[in-house]
């Protein structure tokens, strides 16, 4: 089946934030998928350490079956965003069903910014949507989910990608557990060294 995508580099996204502009040496690291047993209050502990506010764009199911970690990350002064409800791929998944897992109602599907699972949309369902949410996307990938890249690697791929204003995906998984809590310290402490400092989203 043909699909009409918006990508996770849509040109034609003009309202979709990819990378902030004029804002001078800050950086904007996202979370996708949590909250989870697996790994939020880790990553809750790592940023609060460092005095680091992040966005979370958490999925629906997870949300609703982790209230009191979804509470934690809200009382940290960090700012929640929307991911789905089930993490759904719409290259592998009808468009209705796509639609109506997205418009499920959960304690997160209300919330302002809205990124959508692997960053794909399509045109019908933005068109759709954009009255309701603020798109984010991303313009760095840290690909700590995959377990075939070392940290080493990924720190030296984060070095040479991020720039002003980049908004830098992480993920709270149990998948991307083990590099992100390896490289969530290294990727602040290397951004502090260049003289940068953190974001929030909503604020922009």
């Amino acid at each position: 089946m043909a699909l009409t995508l918006f990508t996770r580099f849509p040109n034609p996204f003009l309202k979709g934030i990819r990378r902030i502009k004029n804002v001078g040496k800050v950086v904007y690291v996202t979370f996708d998928d949590g909250p989870t047993l697996d790994g939020t209050e880790q990553i809750l502990e790592i940023l609060d350490r460092y005095s680091v506010k992040a966005t979370f764009f958490c999925c629906g199911k997870n949300a609703d079956e982790n209230p009191d970690l979804l509470k934690k990350i809200s009382d940290a002064g960090h700012v929640i965003g929307y991911h789905s409800y089930s993490h759904r791929d719409i290259l592998k998944t009808k468009s209705s069903e796509w639609l109506a897992d997205v418009e499920r109602k959960s304690t997160v599907s209300e919330m302002k910014l809205f990124r959508p699972p692997y960053g794909r949309i399509l045109f019908r369902h933005y068109r759709k949507l954009k009255s309701k949410y603020k798109f984010v996307f991303w313009d760095v990938m840290s690909y700590d989910y995959d377990a075939s890249r070392s940290p080493e690697s990924i720190m030296k791929m984060l070095r040479k990608s991020v720039r002003e204003g980049s908004v830098v995906v992480f993920h709270d998984n149990a998948k991307a557990k083990k590099n992100t809590l390896t490289l969530l310290p290294q990727f602040i402490e290397m951004m502090r060294e260049k003289g940068y400092s953190f974001g929030i989203i909503d604020n922009v």
